[in-house]
């Protein structure tokens, strides 16, 4: 359909609103309530445009464009509108900065800027020039409100993780509660108290932890102001875009866009990919308190009787490459993390055969023990989530869908709204628990048991429907979660096999496809390692006191008691390479700034020990040469698992070999609260 906008001829589609065919031909509407992936809402009216034969300004964003339409978006009338408008929301909103004809000098005259308990202005606001607010209240040209300023003087909420809440700043757009709405079950910020008294709250004034929130971070990203503000990175300059990457938290993989300083010295938070996106709680809030932890390994130390002196790249590989010739084959053992990136993944096997003679060990091995081969088998099997989106029935087994997994949530959700059956089994409380179709909760422990009556379809109930459905009905899905892939994958190889349902398998390490796909296992024949090398693993409790340990991460050790050498590996952001995803597919990431310190690649410090000890082979200069040899290596095959008795296994909630939650301290609450939760099932 043809319609004209500030004279110019242009096509629109039906369907289109005024402000979607705009903004596909650079026409720029001003607009605070729409937001990328939400419904027109036509909150803040600052779209209001001028239609030929209407007599009232309708928003351009709720408006649907006809053909022959005649449209003026910049009239003196409408702009005279809009800037009324602006001086309405401002009435309610800090205003000092916004005219103040100083504000371009004042950082020159004041000591103190920012870090004040309460937000009087723009330049004690975390959002100072990322504020949409702002930025319209510059394009508008307005000079002053003339209306009273009313200070709402409500107390800034602090005590939930990750970020802070001041409404005192909110302009009431309702794009945290719709986004919100919009992604999960459970709608956590809503409006609260009405006419001028309205605010955005939670139901009976609870903390978003106690309210169920998922701390998604989703609300943060579409609030147009200071409103909602990351704590990691609260007084920080305006970040910039870095590249693209992928999440390295989990097997999902999400992919993310990386945000640096403007010097590109420091990576300070991270976002969706896109706007209107997600993320878990890890991805959208842990990066930057990982990356700049005070504990990160940033210069090579040697360990000595417990004390540690700082050394150099030099000596640390000739150290190394000179306890290592020494070593034979069977007093040696080299542990990897499923969290380490294809390339160090394939150094490493690389190494432990050809430089040391033996297998390496995959550190999850000890996790998921004789399961391990079965875990290949259906990772080999597994989807990407979009297979959801046309299931006709999804089966969640032990999937909790909050915190870690919430990306899930979204498709359960648009599953559900489209008429799909959606069936849980998980003895806790748990997000799709409150809205499947139907709920399966055995006691805690006995969950095998229903999965066998499930493979076996001799139950009556609930039981037998659900495995009757399952059978039944085209296009099914199970989806396996964490907790039930690691103590069962037998058992749910076989109700695969039985039901013949698409398959989506979530482990918790982030590539331990990858790993499988490699043919990591754990067939060591190493009992007492005289010399342990652990690339992302941790220092296992039970080992031989005169055991030489080489401890390649991203963190220091929390406690040292072997002599040794500590090799700083660059972290996520700081180096490039790639991941398998739970469904199978490659995933890149890049390096966004350079590696902290004096902090190296993993598979860099791997050939730099290798060519020390004057092997051939190790010559790689960057990973995606060692990507191109990987190419043609055929697949490998995961044996039979022989777990060392000194190995450690990682917890669900690992990565590099920690706790996630020993860097990041929201986590720390998050944990303590699903602790708490999981007690109560036991208690039950």
């Amino acid at each position: 359909m043809k319609l004209t906008m500030n004279g110019r001829e242009l096509n629109g589609k039906p369907g289109q609103t005024v402000l979607q065919v705009a903004r596909e031909n650079d026409i720029f509407i001003p607009t605070l309530c729409d937001y990328p992936g939400l419904p027109p809402h036509g909150s803040c009216r600052l779209c209001v445009v001028e239609v030929a034969g209407r007599s009232n300004a309708p928003t351009a964003c709720t408006t649907l464009v006809e053909d022959g339409m005649t449209i003026e978006t910049e009239t003196p009338q409408i702009r005279e509108l809009r800037s009324e408008l602006l001086r309405m929301l401002l009435a309610e909103h800090p205003t000092a900065c916004l005219f103040c004809p100083e504000g371009l000098l004042c950082q020159e005259s004041m000591v103190t800027l920012r870090k004040t308990g309460v937000t009087t202005g723009c330049r004690t606001c975390p959002a100072d020039k990322q504020c949409e607010l702002q930025e319209m209240v510059e394009l508008s040209g307005l000079q002053g409100v003339a209306y009273p300023v009313r200070y709402r003087a409500l107390r800034v909420e602090k005590e939930d993780p990750f970020f802070d809440r001041d409404y005192n700043l909110c302009v009431l757009c309702g794009r945290c509660i719709r986004v919100c709405e919009s992604l999960h079950f459970t709608n956590i910020p809503t409006y609260v108290q009405r006419g001028d008294e309205t605010r955005v709250g939670t139901s009976f004034e609870q903390t978003h932890l106690a309210a169920g929130c998922s701390f998604c971070g989703a609300c943060v990203d579409a609030c147009p102001t200071g409103t909602l503000w990351e704590k990691a990175r609260k007084w920080d300059n305006k970040p910039v875009d870095g590249p693209l990457s992928t999440c390295p938290f989990c097997s999902l993989s999400c992919e993310l866009r990386v945000l640096t300083t403007r010097s590109a010295d420091a990576i300070i938070g991270s976002q969706p990919a896109e706007a209107g996106g997600m993320l878990c709680v890890k991805g959208r809030f842990g990066l930057t308190e990982m990356l700049n932890h005070p504990s990160r390994l940033k210069g090579v130390l040697s360990i000595e009787q417990g004390h540690s002196m700082r050394s150099g790249w030099e000596d640390a590989v000739s150290n190394a490459a000179e306890k290592l010739a020494k070593c034979g084959a069977n007093d040696f053992a080299l542990v990897v993390s499923a969290s380490c990136s294809n390339e160090e993944l394939y150094m490493a096997d690389k190494f432990a055969r050809e430089v040391m003679g033996t297998a390496p060990i995959l550190g999850a091995a000890a996790r998921y023990g004789a399961g391990l081969g079965a875990v290949g088998r259906l990772l080999a099997l597994s989807k990407p989530l979009d297979v959801m989106e046309q299931a006709n029935l999804i089966f969640c087994l032990g999937l909790d869908a909050s915190y870690a997994q919430s990306v899930v949530e979204p498709y359960l959700k648009r599953a559900k709204a489209r008429g799909a059956e959606l069936i849980t089994l998980n003895a806790a409380e748990h997000v799709p628990g409150r809205f499947a179709s139907m709920w399966l909760r055995p006691t805690a422990g006995t969950e095998q048991e229903m999965l066998e009556e499930l493979i076996q379809s001799r139950a009556d109930g609930p039981v037998g429907e659900a495995g009757r459905l399952l059978r039944s009905t085209n296009g099914a899905v199970l989806l396996i979660g964490p907790d039930f892939l690691s103590r069962m994958p037998d058992a749910i190889e076989r109700l695969q096999a039985a039901s013949g349902a698409n398959l989506v398998a979530i482990p918790a390490e982030g590539n331990l496809g990858g790993a499988l796909r490699l043919g990591l296992g754990a067939a060591s024949n190493c009992a007492t390692p005289q010399v342990l090398y652990l690339i992302g693993a941790p220092i296992p409790e039970a080992l031989a006191a005169n055991t030489f340990i080489l401890y390649q991460n991203t963190h220091a050790p929390s406690d040292t008691p072997h002599d040794g050498i500590l090799l700083p590996m660059a972290a996520f952001g700081e180096t490039e390479g790639s991941l398998l995803d739970q469904g199978g597919r490659q995933k890149h990431f890049s390096a966004a700034v350079a590696p902290a310190g004096e902090s190296l690649p993993g598979w860099e410090i791997i050939c730099r020990i290798a060519r020390a000890m004057g092997k051939p082979g190790f010559n790689f200069t960057s990973a995606a040469e060692i990507a191109s040899e990987m190419a043609s290596a055929p697949a490998g095959l995961v044996r039979d698992v022989e777990l060392p008795t000194w190995l450690k296994a990682p917890g669900e909630h690992d990565f590099l070999g920690s706790e996630l939650s020993q860097w990041v301290a929201g986590l720390a609450a998050l944990e303590s609260a699903q602790r708490e939760e999981k007690q109560g099932v036991l208690a039950d």
